[in-house]
Parts: C-alpha cells; structure tokens; sequence
C-alpha cells in the first residue's frame, strides 16, 4: 500500500481513540491526555517541507482527506529533495503510532536545552519512544488546552533523542475510544500497588 495513504488510514484509526497516561512524581499523580487531531496530520507528516512540490489547495486539515481522495499520492511526494530525510521518516512513525501506544513505551519530560525546536516558536512537554515492528519511534507532544497534541513524530535514526531527558514512572495507560467511550486498561501499576496495600 502506498506509504502515505497507509500512514492517513493509520492517524484516521487512532483519531478515534485518546489515550490516558498517568505517571507518579513526588507522590503526586499527574495525566497526560493525547489526542489526535486531523489539523496535527499535517506537520507531523512533513508536509510543511515539500515546498518544492505543488500541493492540492485545502486548508492543512483537510489535508488527509485530500490523501484518501487520491489527490496526492506516496509516489508524488517522492520526487521532493527532502521526502528521503525529512518526510518518509515521519511517514514510517505515523503508520506504527497507534502501536506503540498499544504496547510498552517510555515517556520523558522534554528539556528543550538539550535538543531546542529551532523551527517552532513552542517547544514539547512530553517525549514518548515507543517501539515498532522493527525499530523505535520518537513522539513529541505539546499541551493544546487541557489535552496533548502530537508536535513532532519520527522513525528513530543513529541519534536516540530520549538521551539526557528526565524518564517518567508511568503508573497507568488507558485507550478511551471516542465512538463508545468504552475504556481499555493497557497497564495499570496503581490497581497491583494498591491489591499490595496493608488492609
């Protein structure tokens, strides 16, 4: 399947999901809701770099629905000189986002002094390196409000950018879907602290 239609069918899937995170510092618990919006498909997907290419005319979230349209396609964004360093490694991530998220990941409080965003006027709050099918990928998350949006996705490459972040104990992940507000608990360290409680 053409890589950037796979990568649009994959955010459309995990768009009908968020996913509660809760991590303990200090003995105080903390939640990071990520959400997963089609503005966020866009600049994570690297469109933003394929300025040497001519884009279909819609606004930047609208985008994915001009991919499922075939009104552009994987083997069009090729022909850009940066699709090979800055487009196909975000492509890669996006299709195994949902994932990673499923199974075991790490989460690090992002310090900007050790890998600035020099193109963006914001920096991330939370780091998250999940693992693909073969490989790793890194997830960076900016807060939107009272949720996460995703702010940078990419296939990890010879440089591990989780290196000199502070590592969060995560205590509990749950995937809420958005169509039946149904819950799936994927881990939950504080239901196992809590059966070990003196009664």
């Amino acid at each position: 399947m053409d890589i950037l239609i796979k990568a649009a069918k994959s955010w459309v899937n995990i768009s009908k999901s968020i996913y509660i995170v809760t991590y303990g510092k200090s003995r105080i618990l903390y939640t990071v809701k990520l959400v997963f919006e089609n503005l966020d498909f866009y600049h994570l997907a690297g469109f933003q770099y394929l300025t040497d290419l001519s884009l279909p005319a819609v606004p930047q979230s609208k985008m994915i629905d001009a991919i499922l349209n075939a009104q552009i396609s994987g083997e069009y964004i090729k022909h850009s000189k940066k699709y090979s360093s800055m487009v196909e490694p975000r492509l890669l991530a996006l299709v195994d986002l949902e994932y990673s998220l499923d199974n075991d990941f790490k989460m690090f409080k992002y310090n900007p002094t050790v890998y600035p965003f020099y193109t963006s006027m914001r920096t991330p709050e939370y780091l998250i390196k999940g693992k693909t099918l073969d490989n790793s990928l890194f997830f960076f998350t900016i807060k939107v409000e009272e949720c996460y949006n995703g702010m940078s996705i990419f296939i990890k490459g010879d440089k591990d950018f989780s290196i000199n972040h502070r590592s969060l104990s995560i205590l509990k992940k749950e995937k809420v879907s958005l169509d039946t507000q149904s819950v799936t608990i994927l881990y939950d360290k504080l239901a196992t602290q809590k059966r070990h409680l003196p009664g």
